[in-house]
Formats: C-alpha cells, sequence, structure tokens
C-alpha cells in the first residue's frame, strides 16, 4: 500500500513506458559496470551513496576487516570502507573510474525531478496500474512556477480513483 497524498494519471501511456523500459536497461548497464569493477577489485562489496530520486553513485569497497592491505591508490575512510587516495596517481584513476560509476535519477516524462510541498522536497513515484501509470506524490505540491506536472503528460484524478484501480489490478492478479 502506498502513502500517496496525490494521484496523477498519464495521459501518453506509450511514453512512460518507453521510458520505463529505458530505465531499466540503464539500471542493468549501471549493475554490469559495478559487477565488472567490483570483481576488477577482488569481489569486494562495494559501497555507495544512494539518492532520493532513484540514482546511485559508487564511492569505494567495503574492507573484510580493518587489517586488510588495501591496493595502491585507496585509503580507509572509517574501519572498513576503502575509498580512492586522490593524492596518487592510482588513487586519481580510481576516483575517475568510480566517476563512471553512476546511476543517474528518475526523470520521468512531463515531472521535474524534485517538486515542492509545505517546506519540503517531494520525489514522484511511477508505477503501472494493469494497463495505466500513475504518478504518486506523498504531499499535495505548492502552487508556484515550476512546480507542477504537465498537463499534456499527466492529469490529476481523486485517490479513490488511483485506490481503485490498484484494487482492480491485485483481484485481477489473483
Amino acid at each position: 500500500m502506498t502513502s500517496a497524498a496525490v494521484a496523477f494519471k498519464a495521459k501518453q501511456p506509450a511514453l512512460i513506458a518507453d521510458y520505463l523500459a529505458a530505465r531499466e536497461v540503464a539500471v542493468a548497464d549501471f549493475h554490469t559496470k559495478a559487477d565488472a569493477f567490483k570483481e576488477s577489485i577482488g569481489g569486494h562489496e562495494l559501497f555507495g551513496t544512494a539518492f532520493f530520486d532513484g540514482g546511485w553513485a559508487v564511492r569505494g569497497f567495503n574492507s573484510p576487516n580493518s587489517f586488510m592491505e588495501l591496493p595502491a591508490g585507496w585509503r580507509r575512510e572509517g574501519g572498513l570502507k576503502a575509498v580512492p587516495a586522490r593524492r596518487t596517481p592510482e588513487g586519481k584513476e580510481h576516483a575517475k573510474t568510480l566517476a563512471t560509476l553512476r546511476l543517474a535519477g528518475n526523470t520521468y516524462p512531463g515531472c521535474p525531478n524534485m517538486l515542492f510541498a509545505e517546506g519540503y522536497s517531494v520525489y514522484p513515484r511511477v508505477e503501472q496500474v494493469g494497463d495505466d501509470y500513475f504518478l504518486t506524490l506523498s504531499m499535495v505540491l505548492r502552487d508556484e512556477p515550476n512546480n507542477s506536472l504537465d498537463p499534456e503528460a499527466w492529469e490529476q484524478v481523486k485517490l479513490s480513483e488511483y485506490h481503485a484501480a490498484l484494487e482492480a489490478a491485485e483481484e485481477a492478479a489473483a
């Protein structure tokens, strides 16, 4: 169950479907690159920064213990985390590699990346419900410039319509 305060229905579902398919390809490509990097550093678990909009950036790797000798160009950050030692030539190369291991955040068609409501940042969420696509927000938006969805792409619907579609999709799946 979602905690939606506002729901919008896609007016151009094919456009949203194309975006989501392209996003799946981008996510798979990111995982392929991250897995290849992980193998190149001995299979150590990667760590990074996850962003509210669905983006992700690799920052380094976790060492199995604090006694492990780190490869050239890496330094400790905290007890078990290894990050590029940017003062060394090897570390500069590692930093360049990590700069390519980023997954861009979601940029849904017809919607700003971030919206504002009552002093908070609000990040949109899109989901397919049956044959339709809904964009939901956790708070009602402030009425200000550049803080709305494109009316050509999205139409606001009552939450009851959104929840009815969710229930119908659940019943159809059962």
